[in-house]
């Protein structure tokens, strides 16, 4: 059965948002006496009976049950926009399918994008969860300035990846099972100060593997690890 979004969803006689009724009846033709299921991105499910067409879907809404995220961790991405959107687009639904909490844009010395379109990217995540089924929906910070997210106090693992031929480990050795945070940089890599600024913040310089790998596969690459490192079959 389909699963929409609607972050108000509550038990009882509820109207729907006018983007998303218009996909429940216009797109997927369900009338009056049809069900369909409605989270709310917390985890929350709700049973769903149409009552009323028109410009809003009316609905009976009755809670079902809560679905467990699955992941025994939290994982934040601040990734660096790359020169063309499309791609990161493409990262932010992968991810979304994979599991990721938090995303921040980081505005870094080298980055060649400087404008991101945050509702997009919003969208974007909302179609990846409904598709996949993955009930928790990330926050997608607004675009950030390096040097005003590196000096921010975040708690758990900290980790930079990054392109310079120096001795760092392996980014799935030092993935934990609690909060995991990972900067990647744009297509220039980060700028020799901002690598400094990153170690003296509790940073540790890590590598994704012994190829090069473009902005948005570094980020799959790095959730994909957290996600196999954390897995859990129960």
């Amino acid at each position: 059965m389909e699963v929409f979004y609607y972050k108000d969803i509550t038990e009882g006689i509820v109207a729907l948002p006018v983007e998303e009724s218009k996909h429940i009846l216009k797109v997927l033709r369900k009338v009056p006496g049809d069900s369909i299921l409605i989270t709310d991105g917390h985890g929350k499910l709700y049973d769903v009976e149409i009552v009323e067409g028109g410009r809003q879907c009316i609905v009976n809404s009755k809670f079902s049950s809560v679905r467990e995220s699955g992941r025994n961790y939290y994982l934040h991405l601040a990734v660096a926009p790359t020169k063309m959107m499309e791609r990161y687009e493409w990262l932010v639904e992968k991810c979304m399918e994979i599991g990721i909490d938090e995303l921040t844009p980081i505005l870094c010395e080298h980055s060649e994008r400087k404008i991101i379109k945050e509702e997009r990217l919003a969208n974007i995540a909302v179609s990846a969860m409904k598709q996949s089924k993955n009930l928790y929906l990330p926050k997608i910070n607004p675009l950030t300035p390096f040097k005003e997210f590196i000096k921010r106090p975040i708690e758990g693992n900290k980790c930079i990846g990054y392109c310079e031929s120096t001795s760092k480990d392996y980014y799935f050795n030092k993935i934990t099972d609690g909060i995991n945070t990972m900067l990647i940089g744009p297509e220039g890599d980060f700028s020799k100060e901002e690598l400094n600024l990153a170690f003296e913040n509790g940073y540790k310089g890590v590598s994704l593997g012994n190829t090069i790998l473009r902005v948005e596969t570094a980020a799959i690459v790095a959730c994909n690890m957290v996600a196999v490192k954390n897995f859990n079959i129960e």
